[in-house]
């Protein structure tokens, strides 16, 4: 039994700890497990839409981010923007590395 306010909140403090570590460290492994899967989706995304790869590269976005946006165009304005390029400038990257497809371009919201 606590004698005093200052003991029972050390007590409450001590116990919040024991049992909040092992969450905490769940949650970090969850964190660590979701960064891996990110990480090899946009790797394997990238192997096999190289233009797409490229882009991501570019205008330093995930590539992730740039498929699951809800308007790809206004992500891909804003990112070119942020990165000061042109969307010329951007489609002569593209075609100096690869000519993309019409496919990819509409994938990569470059085209309607």
């Amino acid at each position: 039994m606590v004698n005093t306010v200052s003991e029972y909140l050390s007590e409450k403090i001590g116990e919040y700890r024991i049992l909040a570590s092992p969450l905490e460290r769940a949650a970090g492994e969850m964190e660590y497990a979701h960064q891996l899967l990110r990480a090899r989706v946009e790797s394997e995304i990238a192997d096999h839409v190289p233009a797409l790869g490229e882009l991501a590269e570019l205008l330093e976005v995930s590539i992730l981010d740039l498929l699951m946006a809800k308007d790809r165009h206004a992500f891909l304005e804003r990112a070119m923007t942020e990165a000061g390029l042109s969307s010329e400038a951007v489609m002569q990257h593209l075609r100096a590395l690869a000519p993309p497809s019409g496919e990819e371009l509409t994938a990569l919201g470059l085209e309607k």
